[in-house]
């Protein structure tokens, strides 16, 4: 599994050094552009539904800097995306900006040393799906099995290959298909796969419209494969998602979390990132109310216990309106 990671990755920067973008300021100037850019996710997903939303928050009051939503397959995509200079925030699970920020894991030798927090936006659940009929109700059941493992580039990809791991599944053991939200959703309905992991937030609204036509059997992570997973890498949380959380859901189920981050790099001025934060923090309550998983304490949550180095702007911001305190 992790040979074909590195082939993704090869490819996401193949892809995203093909592509144009506007950057959020010019090289070596620290004067910011125009526009902004946020990269975000897939258009069915969390990430690309919520970055939007963030975007038209900023941009209502017609200030520049104007800020612009990019679409992108996820975690690992949107980092390129920064690396590149092809965005200026991004949204991204902690472990993959973690692993960017050190250098390790997936990022060995490449590491993205200057990646800052802006902040914690909601945790994010690892769920690993299937349907009654396949029989499928452990994670040791997935050998021989066609499991999607979400969008080359996501984040799911990278968690569903550290639980494969953890469960004693090697990438010869799986018929790995790299599918988006949309497909994925559809395979699963159609049968064409058997299981599928999707980090998202809780619950997911595809799934949830799925599970009123399929009925949705949620594969636990437990036991021994938890115990290593978390040996292995330490920031998963365990986490349960409760009954009733998916229609005709029975029963609650262990699984595990990380958290989405708001990261941007040094390139993006202090001024110009208090300035967004200052945009869209006067309209969370109008936020949560659209995306429940949002904390309705975010004073205390955004800027709590940062796991990257916290980005000038962020800390300005914070200090201004002492969030926090």
């Amino acid at each position: 599994m992790e040979k074909i990671v590195l082939s993704v990755l090869a490819l996401l920067f193949f892809l995203t050094t093909g592509c144009g973008g506007k950057a959020g300021q010019a090289p070596g100037s620290r004067t910011p552009a125009k526009e902004l850019t946020l990269a975000t996710g897939q258009s069915l997903d969390s990430y690309g539904n919520l970055g939007n939303d963030l975007a038209a928050l900023v941009n209502q009051d017609g200030r520049m800097p104007l800020l612009k939503g990019l679409e992108s397959s996820g975690s690992l995509a949107n980092i390129e995306l920064l690396r590149q200079e092809k965005a200026d925030l991004a949204l991204v699970q902690s472990d993959v900006a973690w692993y960017a920020r050190t250098g390790t894991d997936l990022y060995q030798d490449r590491p993205l040393e200057d990646l800052q927090q802006v902040g914690v936006l909601y945790p994010e659940t690892v769920q690993i799906i299937t349907y009654d009929l396949t029989g499928i109700r452990k994670l040791q059941d997935l050998k021989g099995k066609t499991v999607s493992v979400g969008a080359a580039g996501s984040g799911s990809s990278l968690n569903a290959r550290q639980i494969l791991e953890a469960a004693g599944l090697t990438e010869d053991d799986v018929r790995v298909q790299y599918l988006t939200v949309t497909d994925t959703v559809r395979a699963l309905k159609e049968g064409t796969v058997d299981a599928a992991f999707l980090t998202s937030s809780l619950p997911h609204p595809a799934l949830k419209e799925l599970a009123r036509q399929r009925r949705l059997v949620l594969i636990p992570v437990t036991g021994q494969a938890l115990e290593d997973l978390l040996g292995a890498y330490p920031l998963y949380q365990p986490v349960t998602i409760p009954v009733g959380t998916y229609p005709n859901q029975t029963q609650a189920c262990s699984s595990v979390a990380v958290q989405c981050l708001l990261v941007t790099r040094p390139r993006l001025s202090k001024e110009a990132l208090a300035g967004i934060l200052q945009r869209f923090w006067a309209h969370w309550p109008e936020l949560q109310g659209k995306y429940p998983y949002l904390s309705r304490e975010a004073k205390k949550t955004f800027f709590q216990a940062p796991l990257l180095p916290l980005a000038p702007g962020a800390e300005q911001f914070r200090d201004r309106v002492q969030v926090g305190s």
